[in-house]
């Protein structure tokens, strides 16, 4: 085994051939930072946030990315959908806990309600 930075650099040589489809529900402050990071990795993002597409788009993405930031009832609905299928397919969820613990509503959402 090389060293980090090694495998590191294998990692993304990797990410660039597969050019994953990430499915991304992220708060908007962090969607362009996300969708760039992504692109600048080799990835291929998608921001879907409807209901009706979650688990669908779940399904055909490579990988999730979960995000509460800015976390409104209507929005916990597409992220346990899409959760819930991507996890049942085996698929990488990333899941990005912003503000869990500060009120009730965000640390229900955080330990019981996406997966």
């Amino acid at each position: 085994m090389g060293s980090i930075s090694e495998k590191a650099a294998e990692n993304l040589a990797t990410l660039r051939e597969k050019k994953p489809l990430v499915h991304s529900i992220v708060n908007h402050v962090a969607a362009n930072y996300t969708a760039n990071a992504l692109l600048a990795m080799g990835a291929s993002p998608v921001m879907a946030y409807a209901q009706s597409e979650a688990e669908e788009m779940a399904s055909l993405a490579d990988a999730l990315v979960l995000n509460i930031g800015m976390l409104t009832e209507d929005r916990v609905p597409p992220m346990i959908r899409a959760g819930q299928k991507a996890a049942a397919l085996g698929k990488p969820v990333v899941f990005d806990p912003v503000g869990s613990g500060g009120t009730a509503f965000r640390t229900f959402v955080a330990k019981k309600g996406l997966l």
